[in-house]
């Protein structure tokens, strides 16, 4: 039955896939007599000197002081971004690529990309204009759930070191697991070869986490190839997650969530390539390849007993045996696969959506990612008892104007298909809208927004959360989970006029969300549902490179005591 259900959702994504490819975007026919001209790059300061000298004492040297501290972006950096050289055909879709590829990179506002001036030899001369952003970032965050797991981070990290396009950090906190210390680095266009070099590193009371990656990305829509290679190494405690239904639970109606911490090994390699196989100025493009990873899970069972979260110690030698997913998942996995990727070209623009007043940019055709293979024992793998099956997993995201505001449905599913021993599924679906009214530099921001999960035969690291992290604010981080999850959020904002010291747009928001996460197995009822209502505050930095909004609420749980619960977050659609 999983089987068929998964062969279905597969089969209807696809379908509307097909469907929705029929209406791609066109593009523009180009006057083979136009040439690119000159090429003006325009880089422009933190703040600008008319806005340092119409402010106060204090606010003027606090604007002078971080255009000095700030080293800006060199013109190299830009140059190498631009999708267009001198001597090339004229192309306004070029123009608007590069457009919305410097703004991707994340430390530049205010990216304008126009032609200025047409020669009377047909050379249209190009000015890319930018304005800098705040690139050192020193951020901290700190968390406390009731039940006294606390969580806190403090990091210093910079997007765009000395200019040169390179970003390092480093860090330490305690997560609600164990306390850690990380670095990282980022290099895009590696050795002015078009690679992608990243290293992450972390050293944790648990373990470690090591990583390094390399790869050659689709810079333009139209390039020709990609590549990558990653190897990581892993090693902390992971919280499994167990039903209350389960031979450790105790109570099948209980709501909060059950898991023992089991140390964790996650180790391997993968590579893959894509080529574009559709024409590089198609309306949609497609992109076929392939690749391979191997990977090797073990958990460790050797202690005689666990502590769960509900403060008892069990013993859970039974998950080791047959049938159990957490069996199932134990060795090695070597996955060959086809890969699928296609995506259209009608881009819209917009402000007030997932950012608080920068301009963003939304591909309005669908994008989907599916990679499909086997992954049976004859390749080599021992996890799955070394059965054979073919693993599918996949994801897309399709944003559509909508009166007045934004729609968007993203979907992302995985599952293998096999024996009823190897056999599961996972999927996601979110959709929602967001509509902004009024001024335009102070409107009215409405989202709505649900999202609905369900999985079979899920790895208990697997399960799907509901807490702090994944939309309800009245939650512990992981208050609620399962192999089903279903939430909803109403949310009615105003954005304030004025930037806060320059630096900053706030604004205002009340709202209401609701929610439960649980496992098939165990006895929920709709009294089991989480109720919750607040208001807050939202920031939204306008000359930083860290453009998320920051929300800072104060929420009462409608099902409880109604004791009001503080938090701060800057993730997810809600």
């Amino acid at each position: 039955m999983h089987d068929r259900r998964f062969v279905r959702l597969l089969l209807t994504f696809l379908m509307v896939t097909v469907i929705t490819t029929h209406a791609v975007a066109q593009t523009e026919p180009v006057s083979p007599s136009l040439v690119v001209g000159e090429i003006e790059i325009d880089g422009q300061d933190i703040f600008s000197e008319k806005e340092i000298e119409n402010t106060n004492n204090g606010l003027r040297f606090l604007r002078r002081s971080m255009n000095g501290l700030h080293a800006n972006t060199r013109h190299y950096v830009l140059r190498r971004e631009l999708l267009f050289e001198s001597g090339d055909t004229f192309n306004p879709d070029k123009l608007a690529e590069t457009e919305r590829n410097l703004r991707a990179l994340g430390y530049l506002n205010n990216v304008r990309v126009t032609a200025v001036d047409t020669t009377s030899d047909g050379r249209v001369n190009i000015r890319v204009a930018t304005r800098e952003t705040w690139t050192l970032r020193t951020s901290f965050s700190y968390s406390l759930a009731s039940g006294g797991d606390q969580r806190w981070n403090l990091q210093l990290s910079d997007r765009n070191f000395l200019g040169r396009g390179v970003t390092l950090g480093a860090g330490l906190g305690q997560d609600e697991n164990a306390s850690y210390w990380n670095t990282w680095y980022r290099q895009r266009r590696l050795f002015g070869m078009g690679l992608h070099l990243g290293i992450d590193y972390s050293s944790r009371e648990d373990g470690y986490v090591r990583q390094v990656f390399v790869g050659k990305p689709f810079y333009a829509q139209g390039d020709a190839y990609t590549m990558n290679i990653r190897f990581w190494d892993n090693l902390a405690d992971n919280r499994y997650y167990l039903s209350n239904a389960g031979p450790a639970g105790i109570d099948p109606t209980e709501t909060d969530r059950l898991y023992a911490l089991l140390p964790f090994h996650d180790s391997g390699v993968s590579a893959g390539f894509q080529w574009r196989v559709s024409k590089s100025d198609d309306g949609r493009i497609w992109r076929l390849g392939g690749g391979v990873r191997v990977r090797r899970t073990v958990f460790d069972l050797d202690e005689p007993g666990y502590l769960l979260s509900d403060g008892r110690i069990e013993n859970l030698s039974w998950l080791a045996e047959p049938g159990q997913p957490f069996a199932r998942d134990q060795g090695t996995t070597v996955f060959p696969y086809v890969w699928i990727h296609s995506l259209g070209r009608a881009w819209a623009k917009g402000r007030f959506i997932l950012q608080y007043g920068p301009v963003e940019d939304f591909s309005t055709d669908i994008e989907f990612d599916l990679k499909a293979g086997p992954a049976g024992g004859n390749l080599g793998s021992s996890a799955s008892y070394g059965e054979s099956r073919f693993h599918v997993e996949g994801a897309f995201t399709k944003w559509t104007p909508l009166v007045g505001g934004y729609a968007v449905l993203r979907g992302a599913g995985a599952g293998d298909t096999g024996g009823r021993d190897v056999r599961y599924y996972s999927y996601d679906f979110v959709t929602g809208w967001i509509g902004a009214a009024g001024n335009q530099n102070s409107p009215w921001i409405t989202r709505l927004f649900a999202e609905y999960g369900q999985g079979a035969n899920l790895l208990g690291s697997r399960a799907l959360l509901l807490g702090l992290d994944r939309g309800m604010r009245t939650l512990e981080f992981d208050g609620m989970a399962g192999d089903h999850l279903a939430r909803w959020n109403i949310e009615q904002g105003k954005a304030m006029p004025w930037e806060l010291a320059g630096l900053f747009r706030m604004g205002f928001a009340g709202f209401y969300s609701g929610g439960m996460a649980w496992w098939k197995d165990e006895d929920r009822e709709k009294s089991g549902i989480r109720h919750e209502a607040g208001f807050g505050l939202r920031f939204g930095p306008t000359r930083s490179a860290n453009s998320q909004i920051a929300r800072l609420d104060l929420a009462w749980d409608l099902n409880g005591d109604g004791s009001p619960v503080i938090t701060a977050i800057t993730r997810g659609f809600f």
